[in-house]
């Protein structure tokens, strides 16, 4: 699984999030590729003190295999509604009015799927998502200095304790430091090397996989078309201290 987003941002009566990329699965014992498009979102609860995410609209994930869903997102409103709820339906190319399943629900919550649509009623059954893991990680000495986790560490924990002053000195030394490398990279006449990631023209892929529902790559609005290239990744991470290696390998899916 790869992918990458932009995010444009704009408020009108709450702050609207517009997500520009998408993401792309591979599952090489079934040489089977999916595109899955990325939601837009805006955040509730501003006025009552209490925010959180709603998705917005619709995303879909397109198979190479010719299956398609279509997920559509809806919140709680003024009248009713359940925060987080969604309706999704799956279908073959060519025919989005014959559902093969259908889904209805919370996507924090429960949902019931439905084989055919939901008005046929038939095979319902209720799913009830798992506790949540809550993420692992190991000890900054062993995170590499690019990690966010390490290099937002001194932000995060002034912000805990509720040190607006701090959080902003930590927060604009990052800023600063990164202002600083994009100057030095245009006097040199280069472009900062990713390390995951490589600019690609095009994507056939993409395009054949996004042709059925239209999307757009827009690549003008991402910096490029960008790609996982593991060759490229190796030779990076092999530049960092050793003892972080085995972690960045790790999450990178090189191990």
């Amino acid at each position: 699984l790869q992918g990458y987003n932009a995010q444009k941002a704009s408020f009108s009566r709450t702050i609207h999030v517009k997500q520009i990329g998408h993401a792309l699965l591979r599952l090489d014992k079934f040489d089977e590729d999916y595109l899955i498009t990325i939601p837009a979102l805006h955040i509730e609860g501003l006025i009552y003190g209490t925010p959180f995410v709603e998705l917005n609209d619709k995303t879909y994930i397109v198979s190479s295999t010719g299956y398609i869903s279509k997920i559509d997102y809806s919140g709680k409103g003024w009248i009713g509604g359940k925060k987080n709820s969604f309706t999704a339906t799956m279908y073959q190319e060519g025919r989005e009015k014959e559902s093969l399943y259908s889904v209805e629900g919370q996507w924090s919550n429960s949902f019931t799927m439905y084989k055919g649509s939901k008005k046929s009623g038939a095979g319902a059954d209720s799913i009830h998502p798992e506790a949540i893991t809550p993420l692992q990680y190991p000890s900054p000495e062993h995170l590499s200095v690019w990690e966010a986790k390490r290099r937002w560490a001194p932000v995060v924990q002034a912000i805990r304790k509720g040190d607006m002053d701090t959080t902003n000195h930590e927060k604009s030394l990052i800023e600063n430091e990164q202002r600083d490398m994009r100057k030095k990279e245009a006097a040199k006449g280069v472009e900062w090397q990713r390390w995951f990631f490589v600019k690609q023209q095009n994507d056939p892929l993409f395009d054949r996989l996004a042709k059925p529902i239209g999307e757009k790559i827009e690549a003008e609005k991402t910096g490029g078309i960008w790609r996982f290239d593991a060759n490229h990744a190796r030779q990076y991470i092999s530049q960092i201290p050793e003892m972080q290696q085995a972690h960045v390998l790790e999450r990178a899916g090189l191990m």
